[in-house]
C-alpha cells in the first residue's frame, strides 16, 4: 500500500488522459451503425470503467508497489501509450495477428507487477496468441469485420 495521504501523480495523469480517451471512443462511435459501434463502445466503456476504478484507487492510497519490470507512476503510463501507438502502426504491415500478440505481450510485460520467469513469459505469449486468434474468428467469422492482414509478408512477383 502506499503512504496515506500520498497519491501516485503519475497513475492520476495517465488514468484520466485514457479515461478521456475512451469517453472520445464513446462519443464518436455515436455515429457509427449499430453493428460498427460494438468494437469501439466495448472498448471505450471498459477503459472507463478501468480509469474510474485507478483513479478511485489510486486516490484513496489503495494501490500496492510494483515488484514487475516497470515501477509504477507514469513510466508504465508512458509505456502503455506507446505499446498501444505500435499495436497500430503494426497493424497495417504486419496485421491484426502479429500486431496482437506483440502487443499483448508487451502490455502483459508492462502491467505485470510480478518478477518475470520464463514460465510467466510463456503463458503470456500463448495466452495472447489464444485470445487475438479468437478475436480474429470472431470479428472475420462471426461480425464479418475484415481485419488487416498485413503486407510486410506477401510477396510481391
Amino acid at each position: 500500500m502506499q503512504p496515506p495521504g500520498r497519491a501516485d501523480t503519475g497513475t492520476v495523469v495517465i488514468a484520466t488522459l485514457l479515461l478521456i480517451l475512451g469517453a472520445a471512443a464513446l462519443w464518436e462511435s455515436r455515429e457509427f451503425s449499430a453493428l460498427g459501434s460494438i468494437f469501439p463502445r466495448t472498448i471505450g466503456i471498459v477503459l472507463v470503467i478501468a480509469c474510474v476504478i485507478t483513479l478511485w484507487r489510486t486516490l484513496r492510497g489503495r494501490t500496492r508497489p510494483s515488484r514487475g519490470l516497470f515501477p509504477d507512476g507514469w513510466i508504465r503510463g508512458v509505456l502503455l501509450m506507446a505499446v498501444m501507438s505500435l499495436w497500430i502502426a503494426l497493424l497495417e504491415p504486419v496485421g491484426f495477428v502479429v500486431a496482437g500478440v506483440v502487443a499483448y505481450v508487451l502490455l502483459a510485460l508492462i502491467t505485470e507487477r510480478e518478477p518475470m520467469t520464463p514460465r510467466r513469459f510463456l503463458r503470456f505469449v500463448l495466452v495472447a496468441a489464444a485470445f487475438v486468434t479468437a478475436f480474429q474468428v470472431i470479428f472475420v467469422h462471426g461480425l464479418k469485420v475484415q481485419l488487416p492482414t498485413g503486407t510486410l509478408f506477401v510477396s510481391r512477383a
